[in-house]
Parts: C-alpha cells; sequence; structure tokens
C-alpha cells in the first residue's frame, strides 16, 4: 500500500542529505503566515475566461463550462529540511476561482516549496465516499457537478467540459463539445517542488496551468470524449499532459 508520509519523510532526507556537512542550528522562530494557492488556467499565453472563447495556434476554438481539479496531501519542506502540513490539505481547483486559502501556518525563516498530489491517493480513493465527509468545503464532499465515480472507482481527478470546435480540420464554430472526466485508482501523480513565495504575513504559490499542449494531443474529433475507463489511453494521455504543464 502506498505510504504518502513516507514520501514526504523521503523526500525531506534527500533535502538535508544534498547540503553541505556543517555544524547544526536551531530554526529561527517559526512566524505565521496565512498560506494560500493563486491558480489560473490558460491557453497558451492566453487566460481561459468563461463565457468567452480561447483559441489554439491552429484556430481550433473552445469556450469553457467546467475546469476541476483535485489537490490532495499538499505539504511544504524547507531547504533546511523542516517540513509543515497546513490545516487545509485538500482543495478543489475551480474555473471560476483563483485563490484558495490553506489556513495559517508557521514558517522558520528559510526558502520554501510545495508539493502536491493531483488526484486522490488509492486507499483514501477506495475508503472515502461523498456521503462520509461532512466539511461541505471539502473537494471529497458531494459536488455539483459531480467529482466521483463510485465506491468501486472512486474519485474523478480531472473535470473539464466545454463547447468546442471538434471538426478534423479547426473550422472556427463550435460546432460540438468535449467533456473528459479523467481519474481513478493509481492515476494520482505528484507535483512539485513548487516556490513559496513569502510577502508580510502572506505565503503563497503561484500556478498556471496551460491546457494547450492537452488539448493539441487529442486526435479529433475522435478523442472528444474521456470517462477514463472506456479509453484508459486517452485518459492517461491528457492527465499527463496536464499534470506537466502545472506549473509556477
Amino acid at each position: 500500500m502506498f505510504n504518502w508520509r513516507f514520501l514526504i519523510l523521503s523526500i525531506a532526507l534527500i533535502v538535508q542529505s544534498c547540503k553541505k556537512a556543517e555544524i547544526p542550528q536551531p530554526s529561527p522562530n517559526p512566524i505565521e503566515k496565512n498560506l494560500s494557492i493563486r491558480f489560473i488556467h490558460k491557453i497558451g499565453q492566453e487566460n481561459i475566461r468563461l463565457n468567452q472563447n480561447a483559441t489554439l495556434t491552429d484556430g481550433r476554438q473552445f469556450r469553457f463550462q467546467f475546469i476541476r481539479h483535485i489537490f490532495t496531501n499538499i505539504f511544504l519542506i524547507s531547504d533546511a529540511g523542516d517540513t509543515v502540513f497546513p490545516a487545509i490539505q485538500r482543495i478543489l481547483i475551480r474555473e471560476n476561482t483563483s485563490e484558495y486559502d490553506l489556513g495559517k501556518v508557521l514558517l522558520p525563516e528559510g526558502k520554501w516549496k510545495m508539493y502536491l498530489l493531483y488526484g486522490v491517493d488509492s486507499l483514501t480513493n477506495t475508503t472515502v465516499q461523498p456521503p462520509m465527509v461532512e466539511n461541505a468545503g471539502d473537494p471529497l464532499a458531494p459536488q455539483f457537478p459531480s467529482m466521483y465515480w463510485t465506491w468501486e472507482s472512486g474519485y474523478l481527478f480531472t473535470r473539464i467540459e466545454a463547447l468546442a470546435d471538434t471538426s478534423r480540420i479547426p473550422s472556427g464554430q463550435l460546432n460540438g463539445f468535449i467533456d473528459y472526466h479523467l481519474g481513478k485508482t493509481g492515476l494520482a501523480r505528484w507535483l512539485g517542488p513548487f516556490n513559496v513565495q513569502v510577502q508580510n504575513d502572506q505565503a503563497f504559490v503561484n500556478l498556471q496551468c496551460d491546457l494547450a499542449p492537452a488539448l493539441e494531443s487529442v486526435v479529433w474529433p475522435e478523442e472528444f470524449s474521456s470517462h477514463t475507463f472506456e479509453n484508459l489511453a486517452l485518459a492517461e494521455k491528457l492527465l499527463g499532459q496536464i499534470a506537466q504543464n502545472i506549473r509556477d
């Protein structure tokens, strides 16, 4: 069974082993910061805006309705090897929200990096279902539209729906749609390290996701839809492209 806390400890040990031998120094007194993630979606250099068309370089257009991702197991590691777990470790990225509060954290001075799991770890994905989650703000709670498959299959990690030009050769017309419901047990992956920026009492990570590479990898019009299980190869391709293009 995958133990993500063991992975975190391993990462911390690697960070420590890469530093030159030195006399141990106590960490400075930690300072309380408000921690957040700032996240935007893009098509190339263009920010995606709801109810407005976004265009690939070949002229293919999309008008997005839903862009959702589940991020979990969020934690920070400093260059000194300190590890901090925020109060909020799971968030649901939404197409209409750009800032996500993770609560207050005590951060000793130093350079900090953030890691997060894109999706849901296998244990949680097979033991938790939405009715069990009482906190409505938790991404594992019931959502609309749903981010959950079934008890056997667990959660969607990404849900993307849009009106789209699905012609084999781009027509410049929104003549179809895309719906990509992606994720299942075993497909979660770690993202990071991302730089944590500190300004006064704020600590934050700026992230952006460029969807252009994922959409440019699609074979049109055949690959306009994926619900993961009926076309696992397409789901893995899209999840991989999305993950590679989430950057700080």
